[in-house]
């Protein structure tokens, strides 16, 4: 299976407003089968007032944006006929202060008072966040309530039993939808604060145990074909905690070592990544290419020949593979938390970023014009990044065993290294130069920027 991820809004436009939308999704199904996608994951599809879509006002309606909630399921239902299934973003942690169910806490009405966590004497309220020294708690005429992600995006109170129950009718509105699972947003911050002690801190157990009721209740909805993958940007262990519960794991160390090497030239942390994540595990890790949260992958490996050796070991080791819209084409942009529209921009369909199917909600940055970074161009030019990927999903798609596999006897030198995948039935031995200049391994020589197959 081979994942591909969506911003809705930046992919294919159905209606000429310039804008992407469930229609112009379902219109590319032929783009998906060349790439040999099997999966598609949708970033936050909900009525929301932001661009981004993260903060949520209804969760059992669609972004009008991008069409009604017939629009989606003939959008679903037409991915489903051609054997693409659809995970859709979830949440769970936070609405939007736009929410009715804030706004009527906001107004002391009961019970939505008790969806929310509000100041308390011994609670310190100029805390902030671990990762970028953000306030955690926020004034709005007098009452101070907590959002970890801002003031726009007030936590919900899983302490409170109702809470719970209205997340697990969200999974099940969606699943009766048609949607084949979800990738949950945020996954460690369902229960973050410590109100005994006024503080901050992950309760790893108590989320792992409010995952299993949603896996449980997902089950229930749809059987033992679900689905899903957690987000949970941590230490390798404490990924494992999740993982074994939901069944399938983001392993953004995988992103981050392979970056790293490839800027640095040493492999070294690609096979502490390998020893500590790829080993036989009790679930699924998710390799990746990047997200909506990362620099995009060509932002940091500018040679297209360093692109073309991650897809060959993203495409070569355990899992479930994820591409991020856009990265098969060498696109480009920088993260940045107050312009994460730089990592979102409209997906090239033509080099002219102009015709049926395009969309333009937003002026392009970093994937202008006549670049390079786009379907028409690629697939016109001869040994392009993009007819490589295909060459490797196709070679996945050949070899589905590798999902259930895991990598064994990694040995390396500085600029090169070799590891066995296996499923214990089925197994290939893959060497690979991260190097621009020759280099051999174990007698086998490579060469430069080049993933042999044994």
């Amino acid at each position: 299976m081979i994942g591909y991820e969506i911003f809705i809004r930046s992919f294919a436009d159905s209606n000429d407003d310039g804008i992407g939308d469930f229609r112009g999704i379902a219109k590319k199904v032929d783009y998906f089968k060349m790439l040999n996608i099997d999966l598609i994951w949708l970033t936050p599809h909900f009525k929301s007032p932001s661009y981004h879509g993260y903060d949520i006002i209804d969760y059992f309606d669609t972004n009008s944006s991008f069409g009604t909630l017939e629009d989606f399921r003939y959008m679903v239902e037409t991915l489903h006929e051609n054997g693409i299934r659809v995970v859709i973003d979830l949440p769970l942690n936070h609405v939007s202060d736009r929410h009715p169910w804030f706004k009527a806490a906001m107004e002391g009405e009961k019970p939505y008072v008790d969806y929310f966590l509000w100041a308390q004497p011994h609670f310190n309220l100029l805390e902030k966040r671990h990762w970028d020294e953000e306030l955690l708690w926020h004034n709005r005429n007098g009452k101070v309530y907590y959002g970890v992600f801002g003031g726009s995006s007030p936590d919900l109170n899983y302490e409170n039993p109702e809470v719970v129950e209205k997340s697990l009718e969200i999974v099940e509105f969606w699943l009766k939808q048609g949607v084949d699972g979800f990738r949950f947003d945020a996954a460690k911050h369902i229960y973050d604060y410590d109100v005994k002690e006024g503080r901050f801190r992950y309760d790893h157990d108590k989320n792992v145990i409010y995952w299993q009721l949603v896996m449980d209740k997902a089950r229930s909805v749809k059987g033992g074909n679900v689905f899903a993958v957690t987000e949970v940007w941590d230490d390798p262990e404490i990924v494992d905690r999740y993982a074994k519960t939901i069944g399938c794991s983001f392993n953004f160390y995988f992103t981050e070592a392979i970056r790293e090497s490839m800027q640095h030239g040493t492999v070294y942390k690609i096979v502490d990544c390998f020893q500590r994540t790829l080993t036989k595990k009790p679930y699924k890790p998710s390799n990746f290419t990047g997200n909506h949260d990362m620099h995009r992958l060509a932002q940091m490996l500018p040679q297209e020949e360093q692109r073309k050796v991650f897809f060959g070991l993203l495409m070569t080791t355990p899992g479930v593979p994820f591409i991020y819209y856009g990265d098969e084409l060498g696109m480009k942009g920088m993260y940045d938390s107050t312009f994460t529209e730089d990592v979102i921009e409209p997906f090239p369909w033509y080099a002219s970023l102009s015709g049926e199917g395009q969309s333009f909600w937003k002026a392009v940055r970093f994937n202008r014009a006549f670049t390079g970074a786009s379907v028409e161009e690629q697939l016109s030019r001869e040994n392009s990044l993009l007819k490589e990927v295909i060459n490797w999903t196709k070679f996945r798609k050949e070899n589905e065993w590798l999902e259930n596999a895991w990598i064994e006897n990694v040995t390396h030198n500085t600029f090169t290294i070799a590891y066995t995948v296996t499923d214990g039935i089925n197994g290939i031995r893959v060497y690979v130069n991260i190097s621009g200049h020759h280099e051999s391994h174990e007698g086998v020589s490579l060469k430069p920027y080049e993933v042999k197959i044994m």
